[in-house]
């Protein structure tokens, strides 16, 4: 209960935060001083896909590709009957990613708790949190909107925004947050600059010693897609509604980038109160400051894990238990287009390569690999 950060996040400093009212965008920030904190992104949800932990060692920019995995920790969760679930570290690629036992899922009205112990020694906990039941979409509106402080040309400019309505339920202490995902397929794999061309043995483009202005793209090997997610937050409280029907929240804004139809998948996440406080210290934080986490003073750090080894450590990231609904549908970006707004689509530079002719061993696919922002796996609810 992907993702996008600290999935959206702190919750997931690589992956993905979500639309908040403001529409504020999330940026790195540097650190004021070289120390490195603990990062847990631990997310339990009664969606068995997007169950996951992980454990990261923050550089001097918490969105740096410099964060280190956490590897061969010790990693569990505890429900309110004593019932024990180990989360096992992911091999082959994503080290510092801890997974349940397969079909594992949350329950809601359920409480868990976290434990860590590093291989080092080190040790946190986290405090109890339950999961909330989270009401369904009841019904998704998109339209076209044209930002004016944008020239034409500017892909700012124009695009869907989409709007939901969903019915609180009457208990008291409802918080929400809502995140997507939008799946594009794609032919090109792989694109070599610089005179460069791709080698299949290393899979990695190979620059000569003396560049050139040439681009080679080289085609997938079958069915592929590249991932974006939200990267701003979007949460909601309430307090000032609670037991109404909540009608017309902005929850997303697509580009208007091609006329094809836009595959989206929306989350609506029921999150604990401890959630939502922590990313409304984000949302501070960018709105006084201009960035986000100044350290030290500024910052708000984790709200719901403690260093058990050493109380004054802090911690970034939370303990994120939440119930999820999720709604996948289509955008007709056909529909609704004002006169003179025309879609900005992008161009590849560059030529494909081919293999000339009937070389023999000579490769010109490229594999569609796996990770956070590609895949090879067809999209849940793919129709097209």
């Amino acid at each position: 209960m992907p993702n996008k950060l600290i999935s959206y996040i702190f919750l997931s400093f690589a992956l993905v935060f979500m639309t908040w009212a403001c529409i504020n965008p999330i940026k790195d920030f540097a650190q004021k001083d070289s120390t490195s904190y603990m990062t847990i992104e631990a997310d339990i949800v009664n969606d068995p896909t997007m169950c996951k932990i992980r454990l990261t060692s923050s550089a001097n920019r918490i969105m740096s590709v410099l964060s280190l995995p956490v590897t061969k920790a010790d990693v569990y969760i505890v429900d309110q009957a004593g019932t024990k679930t180990t989360f096992k570290e992911v091999t082959g690629g994503a080290t510092g990613t801890y997974l349940p036992p397969t079909g594992f899922a949350g329950k809601v009205g359920s409480t868990y708790q976290l434990f860590i112990k590093t291989l080092d020694g080190r040790q946190y906990q986290s405090s109890q949190e339950e999961m909330n039941a989270v009401p369904e979409i009841e019904n998704i509106v998109t339209q076209f909107e044209v930002l004016d402080q944008y020239s034409k040309g500017d892909v700012r400019r124009a695009g869907y925004t989409v709007y939901l309505d969903f019915k609180d339920s009457p208990k008291e202490g409802d918080y929400y947050m809502w995140n997507w995902k939008h799946y594009e397929p794609i032919t090109i794999c792989a694109t070599c600059g610089g005179g460069g061309t791709w080698n299949f043995k290393q899979n990695t483009c190979i620059t000569p010693a003396v560049a050139t202005d040439q681009i080679l793209n080289y085609s997938c090997d079958g069915k592929c897609w590249d991932i974006s997610t939200n990267n701003d937050l979007n949460v909601f409280s309430d307090v000032l509604t609670n037991g109404q029907r909540i009608v017309g929240r902005q929850v997303a804004r697509t580009p208007f980038d091609n006329y094809t139809p836009y595959y989206f998948r929306l989350e609506q996440r029921g999150i604990s109160k401890s959630a939502f406080l922590f990313y409304q210290s984000l949302i501070a934080q960018v709105q006084s400051s201009g960035s986000l986490f100044d350290v030290p003073a500024e910052t708000r750090f984790s709200v719901n894990v403690k260093s058990v080894t050493n109380p004054t450590e802090k911690i970034l990231g939370i303990f994120n238990v939440f119930s999820v609904s999720k709604k996948i549908f289509y955008i007709d970006r056909t529909k609704g287009i004002p006169p003179g707004e025309k879609a900005f689509i992008p161009q590849v530079p560059g030529e494909m390569f081919y293999c000339p002719g009937a070389v023999p061993g000579c490769q010109d696919r490229v594999p569609c690999f796996e990770g956070s922002t590609r895949t090879k796996i067809t999209p849940e609810g793919w129709t097209l």
